[in-house]
């Protein structure tokens, strides 16, 4: 039974259950006389979004737009799917996305890579999106939902080059995709780092840009709603530097490898807290989750400080 949520006026959150994981990721839908979801999760977890949408009345064929925060398949694979469903959607997507959705075999070999052949499995086919049906959006671009509810695009590099997060001018909220960094409940907030793209300069500058916009709320896609933005924002930086503290202590002696060990036992309070309230959701997250993010800022530690693969 899928989880649905009203987190603003004719905002939803839907868990979408991505790796079977409660609790790990957010579908937004936005039911105005317009109507979107932003994000869709993986193909794999369509029959949730569909069932959520069901739930508040919303039919397929109700969907105005489907907006990609970003192209990685947790966020964007559905769609394809998805639109099959939504004759009158159009999917927005960040200008330097775009080509990943119209064909995704790129996208789906980039994936294998990083996480394994595993990956087909828990994501599902990746339906290629027709050309006629893309938008391609950048920086201040709007998405008019009618009902005084206007969308505004947000440019947000940093998680990876092409993604977006989107400010609705109803709540003031701001959906951050990846951009934000992640909320796990229990007040602990913290970046996302994977491969193959991640730049924490450009992480914190969107990150501060998006602060600088004072928002009500956070739409986190990983996961739910954050009311407490300050502080958010505040310990994903700090994570951050604390990453880029290790890396720096470990690269001196050669151990850039132990920076997952290192990082896990630096958060070990905190996360046990998960542990006990979401056991599904900590074993993803330490099993998976940090050692993929080490990797991602590990490739771009090496790579700020012109590091060749064994140094």
């Amino acid at each position: 039974m899928v989880d649905i949520k009203e987190v603003a006026e004719n905002i939803y959150c839907i868990d979408d259950g991505v790796y079977g994981v409660k609790g790990w990721g957010s579908v937004y839908l936005i039911k105005e006389e317009g109507k979107a979801l932003v994000d869709t999760g993986p193909t794999t977890s369509a029959p949730l979004v569909l069932e959520g949408m069901a739930k508040v009345g919303v039919s397929p064929k109700d969907i105005n737009y489907i907006i990609t925060t970003h192209i990685h398949l947790d966020h964007s694979g559905g769609a394809g799917f998805l639109l099959k469903k939504m004759p009158q959607a159009q999917v927005v997507v960040h200008q330097r996305g775009a080509k990943h959705l119209i064909d995704p075999s790129r996208l789906v070999a980039s994936m294998v890579a990083v996480q394994g052949e595993e990956t087909k499995r828990m994501f599902g086919k990746v339906v290629p999106v027709a050309e006629s049906r893309v938008r391609v959006v950048s920086d201040g671009d709007t998405v008019d939902l009618g009902c005084e509810q206007v969308l505004k695009i947000i440019d947000a590099p940093g998680h990876a080059p092409h993604e977006l997060c989107v400010l609705e001018n109803k709540s003031h909220g701001i959906f951050t995709g990846d951009a934000g960094g992640m909320y796990l409940g229990e007040g602990i907030s913290a970046p996302l780092t994977p491969p193959p793209s991640f730049d924490a300069e450009l992480y914190i500058a969107t990150l501060e840009k998006m602060a600088d916009m004072e928002p009500s709320r956070l739409y986190v896609a990983h996961f739910g709603v954050v009311m407490k933005v300050k502080e958010h924002f505040e310990a994903v930086i700090d994570e951050l530097r604390l990453m880029e503290e290790l890396a720096g202590r470990l690269a001196k002696t050669n151990e850039l490898d132990k920076l997952a060990e290192k990082l896990l036992a630096k958060k070990s309070a905190k996360l046990a807290r998960i542990k006990r309230s979401s056991p599904a959701l900590y074993k993803y997250v330490v099993e998976h989750g940090i050692p993929m993010n080490v990797s991602g800022f590990v490739k771009y530690y090496k790579e700020k400080h012109g590091l060749n693969q064994e140094g």
